[in-house]
């Protein structure tokens, strides 16, 4: 059973991944901050939430989490908009594609910023805060299946969100004892983003129809598919859901078996 009225800030909560997981933790009772850069579709994503769960209380803020002071004022809003916070989802935009030879020091930098500073400073915050609280929380962080291993033209991705993966084990033992939990998911392909944009130019370059073009993405996959948006939600809800006290300091791979690690 899920915990109810819980307070919840949802990064990159303004489309895909992280909107299906503000929704679905809305529709069960949750209180939801939500942020993204655009705010015309931050606003189109708060009506959405507050019309999928039947709750006024979802808001959004406006963040570029590359920024460290926009990601200090999303911190600091979602404290006042919900009066605390007892669970925090990461999520973040995408890292530029390119190789050692052709990323540049801008690239790097840029992505340092927003996918692994961003983590450390509004999980160091929100640790601190639900710490001092009997409540204590969860910690939840999207990366990637290439924190396991490393992928073509992904280098930069790679590196950061493996970073990530060190900072929630780092920090599930620092806030042992506390009933905080840190865990990562870590999403294959998923019909979102990215990857809908190569199953788009796939229908343009090729004159494939959609399930051909998603086939050509999905052959690697042994369910034939790629995942959709509300089983990663799903999956995110479970972990910081009380069916899963236990499960702590992990990393979870969603990714319909594409990799071949064994773990």
């Amino acid at each position: 059973m899920e915990r109810s009225n819980r307070k919840v800030l949802v990064t990159g909560g303004s489309k895909g991944l992280g909107l299906a997981i503000a929704k679905r933790l809305s529709e069960g009772g949750a209180q939801v901050v939500i942020c993204g850069r655009d705010r015309a579709i931050l606003e189109l994503a708060v009506a959405e939430l507050r019309d999928s769960s039947g709750s006024s209380v979802a808001h959004g803020v406006a963040a570029d989490l590359s920024q460290r002071a926009d990601v200090d004022n999303l911190f600091d809003r979602t404290l006042e908009l919900l009066g605390g916070i007892d669970c925090l989802v990461v999520n973040s935009g995408h890292a530029p594609h390119g190789t050692i030879d052709t990323l540049s020091d801008a690239d790097w930098d840029q992505s340092y910023e927003m996918l692994l500073m961003s983590a450390v400073r509004l999980s160091r915050a929100a640790a601190k805060v639900m710490k001092a609280s009997e409540r204590g929380g969860d910690i939840v962080y999207l990366t990637t299946t290439g924190v396991h291993e490393a992928t073509d033209h992904r280098v930069v991705s790679n590196v950061m969100r493996a970073g990530i993966a060190v900072v929630a084990k780092h920090l599930a033992d620092s806030v042992s004892g506390s009933a905080v939990r840190v865990n990562v998911v870590a999403p294959g392909y998923f019909d979102t983003g990215r990857v809908r944009r190569r199953i788009e130019d796939l229908m343009v370059d090729e004159g494939l129809d959609r399930p051909s073009a998603t086939e050509r993405i999905a052959t690697a996959n042994p369910l034939g598919r790629i995942g959709m948006a509300t089983e990663l939600a799903e999956l995110v809800a479970f972990i910081v859901g009380d069916r899963a006290r236990y499960l702590n300091g992990t990393t979870i791979t969603i990714d319909g078996g594409s990799s071949r690690l064994v773990t």
